[in-house]
């Protein structure tokens, strides 16, 4: 995995306003200045070339910026465009840098003096003090309205002024703002508070040696007050009493305190990446996919011995002698919890930034559930009906499996059975797996269910000495049902090999559908069913099973 480190993020929490520096940033920080010219915020000026051309064709620069429809495109896109040509205004610098046509935009409005478009420059985000690197950079804002900088308490802060509503109340790019609502965004602070109540007599960094809270509740907090340690973020966010933990520990400094920051997954330097800001080395571990991004916090990418297992249950795999499988294959984190909406819903606006799977917004909510490659025909309410019944089912399950391996513990004190020990050590290992999913088994719910099960199927052993688990299964089977002929009725067996959607259909001679008594998502395993023909007269019957691509078909007799 590659390394990027990060330089010069050194946050002085002082006001400033000053003309940007001229120093030439690319003498010695040549590969943050390459990485950054092949990023986003590198390459605006097309941007606003194309914006301008199509919902602003027609408007003069002063229109486009101070007009009853106000669009500040200089401001976030290249704010120190108002510097080039011995000064400007903002509609001036609008006029220079674009083409138009007596003084309107037109469709054919190109970009001008493109060598003098300054991007999103080095020193639009940071004011680098005339005597750098003597003196430190601070995060700061370059204004282009006054031409003056804005500084920043945070870096969330300051992408949220033009990712957010920080600096236009009225823009359309939201992803600040549901951030900032979000549990990325919001309520770090009382969690590892209340982790710290685990912790008394400890000093902050034997709590980080043990559980690393600040590497993902707020790994950017080693960049504040002139860089830390993780151990020293810690004493720097909460109170200790002689150095150490205690009942009265207390969240201080809490102004400063990042959250899980913009730039604890994206690399500003490379925007348009993902990229995990590793608290105890201060720089950037790029991913190579979202779900690597997502499993360092939410998985034991980062930390191995971490109960907090999304990623793993997604993934379905480390369980004991249960089969590895996923119930969405080909699913990302990121394509459930990153909800978009249409063009111009708010959940567009918002990019995904709640996290959310149902997101709510005038009146109505949007889903992740229909997206085009996934239910696009799903109803809102159908999608919550679907989640809630597989939570339901994995929380009767998990209930179930809890009380039977509190059980099988209490049975082995004192027992030194060597074969039960082992079946024990494994059960515990599955229930942590099935435990450590938070989504209430929506995650991966057959492999959730998978999990729960085998360690039922291990506790049945450890107290009554027999192995009630099935036989292996090695093919799709429908059986021929019995009794049969029956009256009124009669049990179907049938096996999966691997988790499938199953449906079982039972017709008259003629072919006409009568009744589906199974259709749902099933786990490998064996089945059976008890069919009853009370309300049907007497005949002969097909029932055929459907299972991926097997399909079988027996014959039915109901006498009366």
């Amino acid at each position: 995995m590659k390394t990027v480190t990060l330089l010069f993020f050194t946050i002085l929490f002082t006001i400033s306003i000053s003309a940007q520096s001229t120093l030439d940033c690319s003498e010695c920080h040549v590969a943050i200045v390459n990485m950054w010219n092949g990023g986003n915020h590198g390459t605006t000026q097309i941007d606003v070339a194309d914006e301008l051309a199509g919902e602003r064709a027609g408007e003069t620069p002063d229109e486009v910026i101070n007009g009853s429809d106000p669009e500040d495109c200089i401001s976030c896109h290249g704010a120190l465009a108002v510097t080039a040509n011995e000064g400007m205004t903002e509609p001036e610098a609008l006029a220079y840098f674009f083409s138009t046509e007596g003084g309107i935009f037109t469709a054919n409005t190109q970009a001008l003096n493109t060598e003098q478009w300054p991007n999103v420059a080095c020193v639009t985000c940071h004011n680098v003090p005339d005597n750098h690197p003597v003196a430190m950079p601070t995060f700061a804002l370059y204004d282009s309205r006054n031409a003056a900088y804005t500084e920043m308490n945070t870096t969330s802060e300051l992408c949220g002024q033009c990712h957010g509503s920080l600096h236009f109340a009225g823009t359309d790019h939201l992803r600040q703002d549901a951030w900032a609502s979000s549990k990325h965004g919001h309520g770090g602070l009382a969690d590892v508070g209340k982790e710290l109540t685990e912790n008394v007599g400890l000093t902050p960094d034997e709590v980080i040696a043990d559980e690393n809270c600040i590497a993902c509740h707020a790994s950017t907090a080693v960049l504040v007050n002139g860089g830390m340690s993780e151990g020293e973020a810690l004493g720097y966010f909460f109170t200790t009493t002689n150095g150490v933990i205690t009942e009265e520990t207390a969240p201080q400094n809490m102004d400063m305190w990042p959250e899980v920051a913009c730039i604890t997954c994206h690399n500003p330097h490379q925007a348009g990446g993902i990229a995990y800001f590793n608290s105890s080395t201060a720089s950037f571990d790029e991913m190579a996919s979202s779900d690597q991004l997502c499993g360092q916090c939410h998985g034991n990418l980062r930390f191995p011995n971490t109960d907090h297992l999304s990623y793993n249950i997604v993934q379905g795999t480390g369980g004991v002698d249960v089969p590895d499988q996923k119930t969405m294959p080909g699913i990302k984190c990121i394509d459930c919890h990153m909800v978009e909406g249409t063009e111009d819903s708010q959940s567009a606006m918002f990019a995904g930034h709640l996290w959310k799977v149902f997101v709510e917004e005038d009146g109505s909510v949007t889903t992740s559930c229909n997206r085009a490659d996934c239910h696009p025909d799903m109803s809102v309410a159908d999608a919550v009906t679907a989640v809630e019944l597989f939570q339901n089912e994995f929380a009767d399950l998990f209930a179930t499996a809890e009380v039977k391996l509190t059980e099988a513990e209490e049975f082995m004190v004192g027992e030194n059975n060597p074969v039960k020990l082992q079946k024990l050590a494994d059960a515990q290992t599955n229930f942590a797996l099935a435990e450590g999913d938070e989504s209430g088994g929506v995650h991966n719910h057959n492999y959730g269910m998978a999990l729960l099960n085998d360690v039922i199927d291990k506790v049945e052993f450890i107290v009554t000495g027999i192995d009630d688990s099935p036989a292996i299964i090695k093919e799709f089977a429908l059986f021929q049902n019995y009794p049969n002929p029956f009256n009124p009725s009669t049990i179907i067996k049938y096996q999966i090999f691997k988790s499938s959607k199953v449906t079982i259909e039972v017709f008259d001679i003629l072919g006409k559908k009568i009744t589906t008594p199974v259709d749902k998502y099933q786990t490998t395993g064996s089945y059976q069913i008890k069919f009853e023909a009370s309300n049907m007269p007497a005949g002969v019957y097909f029932y055929r099973m459907k299972a991926g691509a097997f399909e079988s078909a027996k014959k039915l007799i109901l006498l009366k």
